[in-house]
């Protein structure tokens, strides 16, 4: 019989038995332990080779590491979808099976070549997926509407003795609708209003040499026409207002007496480029020679002001690009450094300035290297390189921005096969000149002796059409910034395009701030 303690004597006394009452501990209480949920088991991760594991005990599941109870505990190990061979035959059966953010599947490939049962269900779901997607709507001024669907001149006129020169400018158009044609020594005009033709002046009489280049004033003198001949004499003549023959205005005299090569108007102010490289200024104002610019070593071919009159771009037969300041009358390149001019590997013709961003330049070059390339002149540094290049292959003759809409236009001459890259300098004893137009070999090409025009920034092809069956040496844009004349010295002839609609023109509101005026 157990003993009992002393402690166990003690009488069962109220105060006793309330301090001696304890809380029991229950099944649904555990101290310092968390609720356990059974887990479903995830196949995925777990080898089907082994069998299944074993259930854990009830303490082992107490002791074990525990995820958090609203975000599952990725598996160790993830399988790919594909990776069972019924899940590989149904993608291929559906043609989903290479499905990725990023394809590299070859878009032009042979169909052919390819699963038929594939192939068939890839139609079906681009023709799907066509029906969702809307066309977007071209605009009315762009070429898209306009030439695109004419596809066809709207005037052709005769040319006789225009001059049979790859660098000329023979053609001319005005302000106020007057088209000016070169013919050997003499110059004709017609108004295109009137219909109305007209001699401008006889070379028998005033001119000494063939006319080179001719170009018609802006609007402070918007009857003045330039003339440029092959032995450095430079004349304004001013068109009569009853259309019949002009009379001379002002002329001068290179004291070289090389050949002009490119004319450029600026209000008063005509920029005249010769055959050594110079820049001359002339002013009507002044009978005197004004400013003369040594800018290039090679021939000057051609000469641009900007719409804003603030910068003058000219070309030369080295492929080398300037643009001069009128502001500060120096380079706005680095002096000195060959790297700092802007380059190309083709005699430079065809310069065209952005009449809706001023700053925008864009150059085409010749034989060998048929480019277009556009630049910023705001953002020149000493080693200048374009926003945008358009390989072609093709000679480009003339550039013209459109004044309704981003579109850049481009008459061309041969296509051709483009050769290694050519590495030259300007220095004497490492000059190589480009390859001669007489050794290239004409390719077909859409683009051959065409009209084209590109979408700007994204440089999209938006029209090529053949012009003439011969080379489009020069063009020129109307004043209305929808037609084009082209030239074709081989034919003889000149044709008018359509090329863009005008702008339609939007009724102003009369705001509130016009009604009430302060007296």
């Amino acid at each position: 019989m157990a003993t009992r303690t002393g402690e166990d004597c003690v009488a069962a006394t109220p105060d006793n038995r309330a301090r001696n009452l304890k809380r029991s501990s229950s099944h649904a209480f555990l101290a310092n332990l968390y609720s356990t949920k059974k887990r479903r088991t995830s196949y995925a991760s777990v080898d089907l080779g082994k069998g299944l594991p074993e259930e854990p005990h009830s303490a082992k599941a107490v002791t074990r590491e525990i995820a958090d109870r609203f975000i599952p505990k990725k598996p160790k190990t993830t399988l790919p979808l594909n990776v069972t061979p019924r899940t590989n035959r149904i993608g291929r059966h559906f043609g989903i099976l290479g499905e990725k953010v990023l394809s590299y599947k070859d878009e032009n490939t042979n169909p052919v070549n390819e699963n038929k049962d594939s192939n068939t269900f890839n139609l079906l779901r681009k023709s799907v997926s066509s029906l969702f997607v809307k066309p977007t709507e071209a605009r009315p001024t762009s070429v898209v509407e306009n030439l695109k669907k004419k596809r066809q001149c709207s005037l052709t006129l005769d040319g006789p003795g225009i001059a049979n020169d790859t660098y000329g400018y023979p053609i001319s158009w005005s302000n106020r609708n007057l088209i000016a044609v070169a013919c050997g020594n003499d110059v004709f005009y017609q108004n295109l209003n009137t219909k109305v033709v007209a001699r401008m002046c006889s070379g028998q009489e005033h001119l000494f040499g063939r006319i080179q280049a001719i170009e018609w004033a802006e609007e402070a003198h918007d009857t003045y026409l330039a003339l440029g001949t092959t032995v450095g004499s430079v004349q304004i003549w001013e068109a009569d207002a009853s259309d019949k023959a002009g009379t001379i205005v002002r002329s001068w005299e290179e004291e070289s007496r090389m050949k002009v090569t490119s004319l450029s108007w600026k209000r008063h102010v005509v920029a005249v480029g010769s055959l050594g490289g110079s820049i001359s200024l002339f002013d009507l104002r002044d009978a005197a020679k004004a400013a003369v610019v040594p800018g290039h070593k090679g021939q000057l071919l051609s000469l641009k002001w900007s719409t804003d009159d603030n910068y003058l771009a000219s070309g030369d037969d080295l492929g080398v690009v300037r643009i001069w300041d009128k502001r500060a009358c120096k380079t706005l390149l680095e002096p000195g450094a060959q790297s700092a001019k802007m380059r190309h590997r083709g005699p430079v013709k065809a310069l065209a300035w952005c009449s809706w961003k001023p700053d925008l330049l864009a150059t085409g070059s010749l034989y060998p290297e048929g480019k277009i390339r556009i630049w910023s002149a705001s953002t020149l540094c000493s080693s200048p390189l374009p926003l945008e290049t358009i390989t072609l292959n093709t000679s480009v003759f003339s550039l013209h921005w459109s004044l309704h809409c981003k579109e850049l236009l481009s008459t061309h001459g041969p296509s051709f096969t483009p050769s290694a890259t050519l590495r030259r300098t300007l220095s004497n004893a490492n000059f190589t000149p480009f390859p001669s137009i007489r050794d290239m070999k004409p390719v077909p090409s859409v683009l051959t002796n065409a009209i084209a025009v590109h979408d700007y920034p994204s440089c999209m092809r938006l029209l090529s059409l053949p012009a003439h069956t011969h080379p489009v040496t020069h063009s020129c844009l109307g004043p209305n910034g929808r037609d084009l004349f082209t030239v074709c010295p081989m034919e003889e002839t000149i044709k008018m395009w359509q090329v863009w609609g005008e702008r339609p023109e939007v009724d102003k509101r009369d705001s509130v701030f016009d009604r009430c005026t302060i007296r």
